[in-house]
């Protein structure tokens, strides 16, 4: 029985394995791909095979884990007709993941262990290409690089805001942690900016922080904003 993989492509004729109703998809990046941070991609990070439902919902199909830096290397997606079937009125897309495990390593540089052909960590993703993806044997090879602004950030969720002695606290989760988050404020809903004295409290982790922020008198409206 085939079995749907991901594999390194490096002229390996595709007709050896194939079967007519596979979906077949050669993929690679010209570089240098970034993160969101900035950074440039790793050895080891994902470059996956994404199916986009009519509503919206996305399921990661496959994952492949680039050969070099930078760049995703050049690489055959193979999707087996008995599963290629199960996907009907959505589309593929190529995406880059953030799989950086801050968990195990704070500074970023080790992407995350791999279980049943995927990452366990996906911080956040980015399209790869623009190409459609339309039939069997398709190239969806990116023709520019994954820059920083190609990433879809969540927007920040305030959980608790908490005024103690001098200081207000603002907790905050669905953040991206290779991202720099801030503080906002405004005496009205019009006029924000960065106020002296943010700082992140000793008490942030990876998955939320807690921003404080000298208190002032009278009324204070704060944002969450990245830097």
């Amino acid at each position: 029985m085939k079995k749907t993989i991901a594999a390194f492509f490096a002229g390996l004729s595709v007709a050896v394995f194939a079967g007519a109703g596979d979906l077949l998809i050669t993929f690679s990046t010209p570089g240098t791909d970034t993160y969101a941070d900035g950074k440039p991609v790793l050895v080891g990070e994902s470059y996956a095979l994404v199916y986009t439902k009519a509503d919206g919902a996305q399921k990661t199909v496959l994952t492949y884990p680039t050969r070099e830096a930078g760049h995703c290397t050049p690489v055959l997606f193979v999707v087996d007709e008995s599963t290629a079937v199960e996907y009907t009125g959505g589309e593929w897309g190529v995406y880059l993941l953030d799989t950086r495990d801050y968990e195990k390593d704070p500074t970023g540089l080790t992407v995350a262990d791999r279980e049943n052909g995927q990452p366990k960590v996906v911080n956040v993703k980015a399209k790869a290409t623009d190409a459609t993806i339309k039939n069997s044997m398709d190239s969806a090879s990116a023709s520019s690089a994954v820059t920083a602004e190609s990433f879809e950030i969540p927007r920040p969720t305030v959980t608790g805001i908490k005024v103690d002695g001098a200081y207000v606290y603002v907790t905050v989760k669905d953040i991206v942690p290779c991202l720099e988050y801030t503080l906002q404020s405004a005496s009205d809903t019009k006029t924000f900016a960065v106020p002296e004295g943010v700082e992140k409290d000793a008490s942030s982790t990876i998955k939320e922080i807690t921003l404080s922020v000298p208190k002032k008198d009278g009324a204070q409206f704060f944002k969450v904003t990245t830097k």
